[in-house]
């Protein structure tokens, strides 16, 4: 276990998961020279990160943890597949995916969610896409962690719901009834050529923040947040980049029924990077 690794578990196993979260944002943004450098070494030692593709390729012009954690990539480094609708929005791992049904949608084995819960507790919100589609794409430490639009649409509204900040890894998504329901989420709705698509940016243990484009870091409160951009013409073509998490985290993306199918080889446990193909 290298070291970045050990004093993040160490501080996860010792710390409540919002005071976690609170107090690993504020860290992994406080410059700390040399500090800070050896952390970001050891972090690509230990996650394997490909540093050929990023962008910025010197590593002192990092001044925090965070910077290099939410670091942009060469333009080219993902191109998007145009053999089909819509593309992964991120780089990560397929959790579920499948057809939305009664409601409910699959975490793990034996669990399922409400997608009313999820998308903020509006039954209206959740009609649009019943008997749709969905995939849920957990992203590891080790991956790229900026979100982008898989297809061309214009942003309608955000929910921001406030939760806890469990884990999402494989051992609480097998164990831990309606996991993604009591996370901090932020739902994000889309009008599209395909009809209704919403993002979910799903919160966890040691995010720091969620971050959009055109509202920047979200806050922590308690209570909904509604806020509607119908006037405010944010269109955004497919493959924008839309938002970011500082850590790792999960990202569910919902689509109306008859609107556009999952790849056949979507499945549990694949490997996805974003600008392959999602729906088609």
């Amino acid at each position: 276990m290298s070291f970045t690794t050990a004093i993040l578990k160490t501080v996860e196993y010792l710390t409540p998961f919002t005071t976690l979260s609170s107090l690993s944002a504020k860290l992994t943004d406080v410059p700390l020279g040399r500090f800070t450098q050896f952390l970001i070494k050891n972090f690509i030692k230990s996650f394997n990160i490909n540093t050929d593709e990023i962008a910025n390729k010197d590593l002192g012009a990092y001044k925090t943890f965070n910077e290099f954690f939410i670091r942009k990539l060469e333009e080219n480094a993902r191109p998007l597949a145009t053999d089909c609708v819509g593309v992964c929005p991120v780089d990560g791992t397929v959790g579920q995916a499948g057809t939305i049904d009664n409601g409910r949608l699959i975490q793990a084995k034996g669990l399922d969610y409400s997608l009313k819960a999820l998308v903020g507790g509006d039954s209206n919100d959740a009609q649009q896409f019943e008997n749709g589609r969905y995939a849920c794409l957990y992203l590891s430490p080790s991956n790229y962690h900026r979100i982008h639009m898989p297809i061309d649409g214009t942003l309608k509204k955000t929910i921001h719901v406030p939760g806890k900040l469990f884990p999402v890894g494989s051992r609480n998504i097998s164990n831990m009834p309606d996991l993604y329901t009591k996370n901090e989420r932020l739902v994000c709705f889309f009008e599209t050529a395909i009809g209704p698509l919403c993002v979910v940016m799903v919160g966890a243990a040691l995010v720091g923040s969620i971050h959009t484009t055109w509202g920047g870091t979200i806050n922590r409160r308690v209570g909904l947040e509604i806020k509607t951009y119908e006037n405010d013409n944010l269109r955004y073509q497919k493959g924008d980049e839309i938002g970011y998490f500082k850590y790792g985290s999960t990202v569910i993306c919902l689509w109306s029924d008859q609107n556009g199918e999952l790849p056949e080889d979507f499945e549990t446990g694949l490997p996805v990077k974003m600008g392959r193909s999602l729906i088609i």
